[in-house]
């Protein structure tokens, strides 16, 4: 019995710690927002994870896109990371109104990557 209860107690811990390690990090907020409405195209687009990212050095391994309604990229193609903090500017172009969409490709610290896209509307 007393064998049945240390085994049962050594796999109970062995699944929180795969479940704990496994966790990856979220999308917590980003501006512009997503789905948001707004009037004058940002200089920059900011977004911010629930954990710090990873980063290696000066390898760009985190990225954040934006297009244009007409499917043209608006972002430098540089990101910066600080902390759970991923920014990158936009070109100085002509914008367009209609639907902007926002990817991105994040390292969390745990080494696992996480993708995702949403839209923001620029408005006259």
């Amino acid at each position: 019995m007393k064998r049945v209860t240390i085994g049962l107690l050594t796999l109970s811990l062995i699944i929180s710690g795969i479940s704990t390690a496994s966790a990856h990090t979220v999308l917590i907020s980003a501006n512009p927002g997503k789905g948001s409405m707004i009037k004058v195209l940002p200089a920059k687009i900011t977004l911010k994870f629930g954990d710090p990212l990873l980063t290696l050095g000066k390898q760009a391994i985190n990225k954040v896109t934006v297009t244009d309604p007409d499917n043209f990229l608006v972002t430098t193609g540089v990101g910066y990371v600080k902390g759970r903090v991923l920014t990158a500017f936009l070109v100085n172009a002509t914008p367009i109104t209609g639907t902007y969409k926002v990817s991105y490709r994040v390292a969390s610290q745990d080494g696992h990557i996480v993708t995702g896209s949403f839209t923001f509307k620029l408005q006259n």
